[in-house]
């Protein structure tokens, strides 16, 4: 039975896509991958298909090339077609409630919510990974290190049947302390509105900056600024009590080009306040990770 369900466009990133799946077939085991062109056959209903592989997964991934945005038919851009396989697949993904990872490949990016069908908006908060041809190796291991925390784990060996008897016992308190921390933990519409707080770069430079969080069709957007200047936020994910997203600066120096900053930011509610953790992306280094509190105005 496949553990994993892949949606990609073909002429988007078919090259990409069946090497991700040999890849992974090759760590996981024949068969973990659920793919189209492997399974499902000529002449079978593709709606339904779909919906059986999705329900015998534990997570999807969407492959995101340069094309997968924009591809195009009879002039009208596909994902806005009601009938577009891609968003189908991302729309029963989603629906499903499975983990969703956007893969960016061919140095495609991610697409902000605002550019996407409504009813796939919801991709738009999941953290995407990338996968580069110079980088392979170390890419795919990540990949796989965030797809381990859903993957089934092995069958334990077994065991008397008074340890198995202790072991359930202790699971069904694990699960209820779980259950009553989560049934009081904050959701994501607590951090709503706008924060502030007085940030000293290790650079010998203070700034205020502001974030500002609003939910609009059920989706979480804003802009968080950086150096002073307000950015738009992307790559939004909510897991775990935690808030975590990324935006993008420039830095010039002397007669050199622009180069990318990427800032990615980790936020969670405490009191009545908002604990930030910032972490600096440069193209060759990752500064240490600056912690700060921001509070309502």
């Amino acid at each position: 039975m496949p553990s994993l369900f892949i949606s990609y466009r073909r002429e988007d990133s078919a090259g990409f896509a069946g090497r991700l799946t040999d890849a992974l077939e090759q760590r996981l085991g024949a068969g973990s991958v659920f793919r189209d062109v492997d399974d499902i056959p000529p002449g079978a209903d593709f709606e339904a298909v779909i919906e059986r592989g999705l329900q015998q997964v534990h997570a999807v991934l969407v492959i995101i090339g340069p094309h997968w945005l924009t591809a195009s038919a009879g002039g009208q851009r596909r994902l806005d077609r009601d009938d577009d396989y891609v968003r189908r697949e991302v729309e029963h993904a989603l629906a499903s409630g499975k983990p969703v990872v956007p893969v960016l490949v061919g140095g495609a990016a991610m697409p902000s919510a605002e550019v996407l069908p409504i009813s796939i908006r919801g991709l738009a908060n999941r953290h995407a990974l990338s996968l580069n041809d110079a980088s392979w190796a170390t890419d795919l291991q990540r990949l796989q290190d965030v797809l381990a925390q859903w993957l089934a784990a092995p069958p334990a060996p077994r065991r008397r049947w008074w340890g198995a008897i202790l072991g359930a016992f202790a699971a069904c308190l694990a699960l209820a302390a779980w259950l009553a921390w989560y049934d009081t933990a904050p959701g994501p519409e607590a951090l709503q509105g706008e924060w502030q707080a007085d940030v000293a770069y290790p650079w010998n430079l203070s700034v205020q900056e502001r974030f500002e969080l609003v939910i609009r069709d059920g989706v979480l957007e804003g802009t968080a600024s950086f150096l002073g200047v307000p950015r738009e936020i992307e790559q939004l994910e909510w897991r775990d009590g935690r808030l975590r997203f990324a935006t993008r600066a420039e830095t010039v120096s002397g007669n050199d080009p622009p180069r990318e900053l990427e800032q990615r930011y980790e936020l969670w509610p405490e009191d009545e306040a908002l604990r930030v953790r910032l972490t600096i992306h440069r193209s060759h280094s990752v500064d240490a990770p600056l912690e700060f509190v921001a509070r309502r105005p």
